[in-house]
């Protein structure tokens, strides 16, 4: 069972993902986490300080999943399918919490530090691959971080200009796992 600080978090990060900063209310946090407004200030004494705590808490969670993620012992090209359906699909809701424009404390020391050590153990995965010859001996592994990283954002904002823009064929983003896959293995396989 989730103590009443955890349910508050939980509560706090749908919150934040949904709305900018601004127009997040701790009332309203309270009010979803079943608790007065006491327990908010008792473990994170104002919405700078809930905020702070959504933020470390959703890095440390992306940390955790990407880790797994990227050392799993599946094929490359399986390990960049299942990291781009977490990106896409989990990712992707942080990023309202991590850029949150600038009415919201700056954390964005966190974040460039996450982002760091995502890029230096994506290029580590990759790099292995390549020595294992699961990757092309002539591609450059720096290339296909960046070439992953264009790509999910492409895909996220195009998602986001989606779900506003009518006539739009939203079915095709979720084929987008498979593009993907099928573009990095058509470029960077043996």
């Amino acid at each position: 069972m989730k103590d009443t600080r955890d349910m508050i978090l939980d509560v706090a990060t749908r919150h934040f993902c949904a709305a900018d900063y601004a127009s997040v209310n701790l009332e309203a946090i309270a009010r979803e986490a079943n608790v007065t407004r006491a327990p908010l200030y008792y473990y994170f004494k104002n919405k700078e300080g809930l905020y702070r705590a959504v933020v470390e808490e959703s890095l440390a969670r992306a940390r955790r999943s990407m880790d797994e993620l990227l050392g799993a012992q599946d094929e490359i090209f399986e390990v960049v399918r299942k990291e781009y359906r977490y990106c896409i699909q989990s990712l992707g809701q942080y990023r309202t919490i991590w850029y949150p424009g600038p009415s919201a404390p700056d954390c964005s020391e966190q974040v460039t530090a996450f982002e760091q050590w995502l890029i230096e153990r994506k290029l580590e995965v990759f790099s292995a691959a390549q020595r294992r010859g699961a990757l092309r001996q002539d591609c450059d592994v720096a290339e296909i971080v960046t070439f992953i990283y264009v790509f999910y954002a492409g895909v996220l904002d195009t998602r986001q200009r989606a779900a506003r823009v009518e006539g739009f064929a939203r079915g095709m983003l979720e084929q987008s796992e498979d593009w993907f896959t099928d573009i990095m293995r058509a470029r960077y396989a043996p």
